[in-house]
This record gives structure tokens, sequence and C-alpha cells, in this order.
């Protein structure tokens, strides 16, 4: 049940394959900023740190799967929208090059939601045409982490592929008829915020729980950063690479 990750992260997809049964024994990404998180969720993990343009596949070692979401920013409709014309967007074709030389049994690639925007409709016919022509049975979807009792609205599309001679084609699953939503999980934690200091410095060591702390002053005018409150009984927005941006429901009801 051994796999490889590329464009690893800080292991999130990693561990959902974990939680499954399979053991990541090689993983990639170049971002030093990362490197330290990842290696202390994976420890048993080998992380190959060099840019995957700069990876002989001969350096990568046989797997039974390979999953990973290559830089989304590209796609990403917080982003620049460049798609396929950014140099992030073409990182696809590295994992579909390394796909066709380790022939693994299935492959699972993801992405934001972006990638289906009108815009970018030639790049994803002629991304999901590579996977097909790779030799893999292709399924193409978007879902949303909310269907799968994900106190969040997070919608990313998703690549998976079973190899042509297994002769067999995955099915999405459907999701829960239940959700969850904030208040489900963060209810016994609202009393406990702690406004952060002037200039939105961090109150370090007083924080009952690390980080637990909001920004003050007016919000930022970031894209999708204005206003993002909801309710308790509604899932948290799309959670953002900044922590600064992140949604925060109202301590009362």
């Amino acid at each position: 049940m051994n796999i490889i990750s590329l464009f690893s992260g800080a292991g999130g997809l990693d561990l959902g394959f974990e939680k499954a049964g399979f053991d990541t024994i090689w993983a990639n990404k170049y971002d030093k900023d990362i490197w330290e998180t990842y290696e202390k969720n994976f420890s048993h993990t080998k992380l190959d740190r060099r840019s995957i343009t700069k990876i002989p596949s001969e350096d990568v070692p046989g797997t039974l799967g390979i999953i990973g979401g290559p830089p989304c920013q590209s796609w990403s409709e917080a982003g620049s929208l460049r798609g396929i014309d950014d140099h992030r967007g073409q990182l696809f074709f590295e994992f579909i090059r390394l796909l066709k030389d380790k022939k693994p049994l299935f492959f699972l690639a993801e992405n934001v939601s972006g990638m289906l925007a009108g815009r970018h409709s030639n790049a994803l016919k002629n991304i999901k045409k590579l996977f097909e022509e790779s030799g893999y049975t292709l399924s193409f979807k978007m879902l949303n982490a909310h269907d799968f009792k994900v106190p969040q609205d997070r919608k990313r599309v998703f690549f998976v592929g079973y190899r042509n001679d297994l002769d067999m084609k995955f099915e999405f699953p459907s999701g829960f008829d239940s959700k969850r939503y904030l208040k489900d999980v963060i209810w016994d934690i609202k009393d406990t915020a702690l406004p952060a200091k002037e200039k939105n410095y961090t109150n370090g060591d007083r924080c009952t729980l690390n980080n637990h702390e909001y920004a003050i002053g007016t919000f930022s005018s970031m894209f999708m950063s204005r206003n993002r409150v909801r309710s308790w009984d509604e899932p948290s927005f799309t959670i953002q690479a900044g922590g600064q941006t992140c949604s925060v429901a109202p301590t009362s009801t």
C-alpha cells in the first residue's frame, strides 16, 4: 500500500490516505517554509526538497499510486486566474510526466474549482486528455468538503484514474445527508479568543489555545477576505492560506 506524494504541503492529502491504510514512502515539496512541518507530521517519509522540475523520474521510487495537488494560485478565483499561462499552472505536466514514467496502479490529483472557469476550458480539456493518453481511465468531478462532514465550504476538483489494464473506473461518493456546522466544532472555544495586540501582533503565550486570536481594526481589502463572518449554524467560508483572513463565527447567537 505504498504511495508517493507530490506538492505535498503540510500533508493533509497524505493524512487522508494514511487513514485509509496507505503509506507515503516518498514526498516532494519545494518550499522551505513547509519542510519542518511536513517532516514533523510524516517522520517516516523521505521528503525530497528539490523542485519537481529538477527531479529525474529514476530518482522517484516505484509506487502503487501517486497523489498530489499541483499549486492552485494560477487557477484560483482569489488569484491571478492565469491558469496554464502561469509556470505554477504548468506543474500539472510534471505530475503527468511522473505518472507516465512510473506507471502506478492509480493516481489522484486535486485543485481549486477555479479550474472550471470558462477561460480555462481548453487547458482543462488538454489536461484530461493527457491523463487518458498516459494510459489511465479518468474520473473527474468537483466536490465540496461540506458534503463530507467538514464544517467548511471548500470546493475542489478531483482527477482520479485507474491504469487501463485494471479495467476499472472510479466512482465518486455522493456525500452524507447529515452535515456539520461551525457550532458543531468550535462552540466550546468561543469564549477563549483574544483580540490581537496593536498592529495585530500576537498575544503569544497569553493565548489559551495557540494562535486563537482575531485581527483588530478594519478588514483586509484583499479579495474574498472582507466581512468573512458566518453564523454558528453555517459552515465556514473556505479557509485561505493567510491566517489573518480566516473566517470567525460571532460569539453570540
